[in-house]
């Protein structure tokens, strides 16, 4: 028989897994007896679940007992990219220094599935993208650099956040990094990276000007 905090990291993986695909919504109550049925757990490792996800800022409190889904603003947003613009261009840089060939395989087969279709793949290509973001970070050989990526939950905010602009438009940015890493360019895939996520966030820029006009 599985132990409370065992069944607790179950509970959190389902439970973040449901976060992440919005099954459960942004701004919905946590109801934790519900929850407990359904997961078929008692209250105690839930609770263990939910302080996990707490601590992680994907829920937070609703009341004094209760959480709801944390819902993520475009101000919130625009913060998360400017840490990851500081982060992810640094670590594509240091990568072109240093990707081992092994590391340099696998950088260029992460997008090949998407380079003969126009649209579609949406679900895979967002998984694909999340990966490549996390791997370039992870791969740089800056052990720091990824504790604060790490640290920052900027990966569980990538998933969650999704794609701020489809495949098609964003297919040639990642192919353009790819290439500046491999070319063992510094300079241009620390400009590739920066370039790739300043368009995104400049579409959170207009979306929130266009929420604020009368």
């Amino acid at each position: 028989m599985l132990k409370n905090d065992e069944l607790g990291i179950q509970a959190y993986r389902e439970l973040r897994k449901m976060i992440i695909n919005g099954k459960l919504a942004p701004g919905q109550k946590i109801v934790q007896e519900k929850l407990a049925s359904q997961m078929g757990i008692s209250r105690t490792p839930l609770r263990v679940a939910l302080h996990m996800l707490e601590a992680e800022n994907l829920i937070e409190p609703k009341n004094k007992t209760g959480f709801k889904v944390k819902t993520i603003d475009n101000k919130e947003i625009l913060e998360i990219f400017d840490c990851r613009i500081a982060l992810e261009s640094t670590a594509a840089g240091i990568l072109a220094k240093n990707i081992s060939p092994a590391d340099a395989q696998k950088l260029s087969r992460f997008f090949q599935p998407y380079e003969n279709k126009k649209g579609g793949e949406y679900d895979s290509y967002k998984k694909t993208d999340t990966q490549f973001h996390d791997f370039i970070v992870e791969k740089c050989g800056n052990k720091y650099l990824y504790k604060l990526f790490k640290q920052g939950n900027l990966i569980t905010y990538i998933e969650r956040i999704g794609l701020i602009r489809p495949p098609e438009f964003t297919l040639d940015d990642h192919l353009d990094i790819i290439r500046a890493i491999l070319a063992h360019d510094p300079d241009a895939a620390e400009k590739a990276m920066k370039s790739h996520l300043i368009k995104s966030k400049e579409v959170i820029e207009e979306r929130m000007k266009g929420e604020n006009l009368p």
